[in-house]
């Protein structure tokens, strides 16, 4: 196994280090293991940055800067677009790196490496559409320029669920908007973050324009906002992280881009095609094992259809096969940690407490001894949860699918509007005039009708309320990057 991943390492041009002004660097202030999720074995140990090494990683960002804001767009955005060139022709040892790290399937990483490539064959065109505009001026013989310009550089915070995505969306965007960054991935994921160093150096980009260093998340926060030159922060983490960063921001005032919490609904019609329903919920929920900010968290059913949903679910879950995500044929792999497979189970227990039933739960990855020492928990799906049930409030992050009842349906859009997240929601139905409706009723950032994953790089996405602050993605996602500089000046003048 470790001649396997020594292989792998090789292959990606990969080294456990800090990637810092285009070289590695093996100094931080810790040293961590990175463990295999599903087996618990360490395959690799990293250095984690301290104070001096985010110093100096601003440093190299803010002297590429002077020069990186001056790329033409189009070059900027042809570097970008060799990138998702070389991420896709190493799509296998990227998504095998994943797996290992985080544990999701290989089927699931290979579709995360493909999403986070799309982001920068996107944001490469978008760099080419980035303009100005000129605006009239009310007095004769003079005229307004109004360009988007570079804010500076950069600080990008990304989550341990989909590692090479959230990184991807970010990064790409501040590097066409000429922006240059500093990128602190999740120190449980750091490996197949680290592999974007050596990927878009070969593509083009000159050093110092990306650093790359795994830490914790306190080290990195105050790092970050504590430096005036740092202009934009984005973040995606938790509600209380974003408030957190917040907080810490308001020293120097940076842009903020807030990618938080939800607690999604998914609203069941009474004309819903149960079977279609039932199959589209299972790979949403199970995608990650739940680790997902936009999953579904809130299951709303007409409670005539309680019965044969939960019928066509358990017949749907018990054919899943939970275990090693390296392993063929494998749905849903293990949780990040064992901590958060306590966290599942509390919440879960809790709300079984007080009245929630099991419909059925998944022990596949039990039939294999090797996956003993994994952070594994058990998929499991509930019936009779109610909305004042812990489960039911917060954000579960686990393969748990909770199917609460409703008789009306202006009261299940009500209810489901009824939390202070607003990132995602779901509705099924024929009726897509009323499935339309509801949609527009719901509160949240993006919402697939009679689509389970409604998400792509050519859209933006964000949430409301407590979820988030700006867009990711889309036209709009440059811009998060980017200041409005307005020049009033002579307009051209007719010759004598």
């Amino acid at each position: 196994m470790a001649d396997a991943v020594e292989s792998l390492l090789a292959r990606l041009r990969l080294r456990p280090g800090l990637w810092v002004d285009g070289r590695w660097e093996e100094a931080g202030a810790e040293r961590m293991g990175v463990r295999n999720p599903a087996t618990g074995a360490e395959i690799a140990v990293v250095p984690l940055a301290g104070p001096p090494q985010f110093q100096r990683a601003i440093d190299g960002a803010q002297r590429a800067f002077e020069s990186w804001r001056n790329e033409p767009n189009a070059s900027r955005g042809d570097i970008l677009k060799r990138a998702a060139a070389l991420m896709v022709a190493n799509r296998q040892d990227l998504a095998e790196i994943l797996t290992r790290e985080q544990g999701k399937p290989l089927a699931q990483a290979l579709g995360e490496v493909d999403y986070a490539a799309s982001f920068f064959l996107w944001f490469g065109e978008e760099a080419r559409r980035l303009s100005g505009r000129l605006q009239p001026h009310p007095q004769s013989g003079r005229e307004y320029h109004v360009r988007p310009v570079p804010a500076g550089v950069a600080g990008l915070v990304t989550p341990w669920n989909f590692p090479i995505a959230q990184g991807s969306k970010k990064i790409a965007a501040a590097l066409a908007a000429g922006c240059t960054a500093v990128w602190k991935p999740s120190e449980f994921t750091p490996l197949v973050a680290l592999a974007l160093g050596p990927v878009l150096k070969e593509a083009g980009l000159p050093d110092g324009v990306l650093q790359i260093l795994p830490a914790r998340g306190a080290v990195a926060g105050e790092a970050l906002s504590c430096d005036p030159r740092v202009r934009v922060i984005s973040v995606t983490g938790s509600t209380g992280t974003g408030r957190s960063v917040m907080q810490a921001a308001s020293r120097h005032l940076p842009r903020l881009s807030l990618e938080l919490g939800g607690n999604g609904p998914f609203i069941v019609l009474a004309d819903a095609d149960l079977d279609r329903t039932a199959a589209d919920l299972v790979k949403l929920k199970l995608l990650c094992s739940g680790q997902v900010c936009v999953t579904a968290n809130r299951v709303f059913v007409p409670a005539s259809l309680e019965a044969p949903f939960a019928d066509r679910l358990e017949q749907l879950w018990r054919k899943q096969r939970v275990g090693n995500g390296l392993t063929a044929g494998v749905d849903a792999g293990p949780l990040i940690h064992a901590k958060a497979c306590e966290r599942v189970r509390a919440v879960v227990d809790e709300a079984i407490q007080a009245g929630a039933e099991i419909v059925c739960d998944n022990r596949s990855h039990e039939d294999d001894p090797a996956l003993s020492a994994g952070s594994f928990f058990a998929p499991l799906i509930l019936r009779g949860v109610r909305d004042e049930m812990r489960l039911a409030r917060e954000e579960i992050f686990g393969p748990v699918l909770p199917l609460l009842r409703y008789d009306d349906l202006g009261d299940a859009v009500r209810r489901a509007n009824a939390t202070p997240f607003g990132l995602a929601a779901y509705v099924y139905g024929k009726d897509i005039a009323l499935a339309n409706g509801v949609a527009h009723a719901l509160d949240a950032g993006i919402i697939g009708v009679n689509e389970w994953r409604p998400l792509r790089a050519e859209i933006p996405f964000g949430g409301m309320k407590s979820s988030g602050l700006g867009s990711e993605g889309g036209e709009e996602g440059i811009r998060e990057f980017c200041e409005v500089k307005v020049i009033g000046t002579s307009g051209p003048a007719m010759p004598a």
